[in-house]
């Protein structure tokens, strides 16, 4: 499982992003469902897969990809996030942690999606070694910021840590 290090962020953000959560999951997350389906549609999401969500917010990704027929697995920081994903999705499993400590077991999912996520890591290298120790061999990690690549902190983060996802590719091949 992950480093034996304290938690890290989750204490922060876990106050930051609770403290409106069920405005998030009512008025905002909606507006992110079609990137989701995309990346799920992409991955090939179906009965059997596997998906980790790391810093699953409210849970949207994950209850989509349920409804696939996906068993789901969310790590965020604000408790009050958790309640709601695991409202939607009963049978899912949602923790609260660090994505620089995933407290999940090694080679254990087949999608580990991180979506506005891996910037906000007190250690995004970390972080990002943590998503890749959880997928399994030959899975998909995909991490999604909003915006345009160009100028992107998160651009310049995944560019900056390529070393940590060497033994996976981009959709376009680098």
């Amino acid at each position: 499982m992950g480093t034996d290090s304290a938690m890290q962020t989750s204490g922060t953000s876990g106050r930051l992003w609770g403290a409106r959560a069920r405005d998030w999951a009512e008025v905002q997350e909606g507006q992110c469902a079609a990137a989701f389906r995309a990346v799920l549609d992409h991955a090939g999401v179906g009965p059997g897969t596997r998906h980790l969500d790391v810093r699953c917010s409210a849970g949207m990704a994950a209850a989509l990809s349920a409804t696939c027929g996906a068993a789901v697995s969310g790590i965020d920081a604000a408790e009050a996030l958790l309640e709601i994903a695991r409202e939607r999705t009963p049978a899912g499993d949602f923790r609260r942690g660090d994505i620089e400590a995933l407290p999940l077991e090694d080679d254990s999912f087949d999608l580990v999606t991180g979506f506005n996520a891996f910037q906000y890591a007190g250690d995004a290298e970390q972080a990002l070694r943590e998503a890749v120790r959880v997928a399994k061999p030959g899975g998909m990690v995909v991490i999604m910021t909003w915006g345009e690549p160009a100028g992107m902190e998160a651009s310049s983060l995944v560019a900056a840590h390529r070393t940590a996802l060497a033994p996976f590719r981009q959709p376009d091949g680098s």
